[in-house]
């Protein structure tokens, strides 16, 4: 049986367990989360909105726990405990939060820095940050290790401040890859944190890859809003898309490579590097759309002159999901 074939037989077991573990924590976040956010309506300031509750519910405190945190499960061998389960859960609605704190809330760094260093000693001044502050202290009592997950949240806070350089029209390639690699690299450490510390070097190694990887692929699914915003990534700056499909490609097999190094066993291996095909094989159909746009004029990738239409690689079209299935097929990180 060809590698192809067999990866397809093994897709429908794989949806079938993420479809499972998004419904199981949409049921655990009506449980636990609605009736804090349900609470923060009535005593709302106005500083929160109804797209700030959406992002809570429907992206961080769903996908940080079922997807990302199923995948580190996958690679341990072992169940999410209910510590765990709730900690991913309020700190995934927490960082649908702070990521409003630097471009829609314009707070200080400093102000930052205290408040994620030092929660439990800020006085809110708004309903947003006072929302924000209670889903981070719940996680923070049930996380392995509080200290440890302080410390790479202000890891991430820095590398968000050095991405703030990513506007500068002189910034060299080198220092954007830096930055983008950094940047994804401990923002998968932080959610790994939730665990306690890495099993070991190879392993944070890997993470930091993939993280890496993450962030490579959301630029490219970003590239609209990035290129309109002045945010020079390797996807708006990069003028022939081949070059980034080096980059990706090169990256996902440095990262498969460096799963296959760890010390865990080969079966769980295999079910993380399952659920980073999927991921993986939704960035080749946004690097086929890219490519697309690129060849229509004169095979050089301008994406300042583009239309959204043209930039936006929709994953819910039938199309697009069958050109993903394809590329899972194809994929051979395993």
């Amino acid at each position: 049986m060809s590698n192809y074939i067999y990866n397809l037989f093994k897709l429908p077991g794989l949806y079938l367990a993420f479809y499972r573990n998004l419904n199981f924590q949409q049921a655990f976040i009506r449980k636990l989360l609605l009736p804090d956010i349900q609470a923060a309506r009535k005593v709302n300031d106005g500083s929160l909105d109804e797209k700030d509750f959406r992002k809570i519910t429907n992206y961080y405190a769903l996908g940080v726990p079922a997807i990302l945190g199923e995948a580190f499960c996958s690679l341990r061998g072992k169940r999410m405990s209910e510590d765990e389960r709730l900690a991913l859960t309020w700190f995934g609605a927490a960082t649908g939060l702070f990521d409003d704190f630097f471009d829609k809330r314009k707070m200080s760094e400093d102000h930052i820095r205290r408040l994620l260093s030092k929660p439990e000693e800020i006085i809110a001044e708004s309903s947003f940050e006072r929302l924000s502050l209670d889903f981070y202290l719940k996680a923070l009592a049930h996380t392995a290790d509080a200290g440890l997950l302080k410390r790479v949240l202000l890891q991430v806070f820095e590398a968000q401040i050095l991405s703030k350089r990513q506007v500068d029209p002189a910034i060299e390639t080198d220092e954007i890859r830096h930055i983008t690699f950094l940047k994804g690299g401990v923002s998968i450490l932080l959610y790994r944190s939730v665990f306690g510390e890495c099993t070991n070097e190879e392993e944070k190694l890997m993470l930091m890859k993939t993280g890496g990887l993450g962030q490579l692929e959301n630029d490219m699914f970003d590239v609209y809003k990035d290129s309109r915003d002045g945010i020079r990534t390797l996807a708006t700056t990069e003028k022939n898309i081949s070059n980034l499909r080096k980059t990706y490609t090169t990256l996902t097999k440095e990262v498969a490579g460096l799963v296959h190094n760890t010390a865990y066993p080969h079966k769980n291996k295999q079910k993380f590097l399952g659920i980073l095909s999927l991921v993986v094989s939704k960035g080749f159909v946004c690097l086929d759309k890219l490519e697309k746009i690129e060849r229509k004029t004169n095979n050089t990738f301008t994406p300042e002159n583009y239309r959204r239409e043209d930039l936006i690689c929709d994953m819910e079209k039938p199309l697009n999901i069958f050109r993903s299935v394809h590329y899972y097929a194809k994929c051979d990180l395993k």
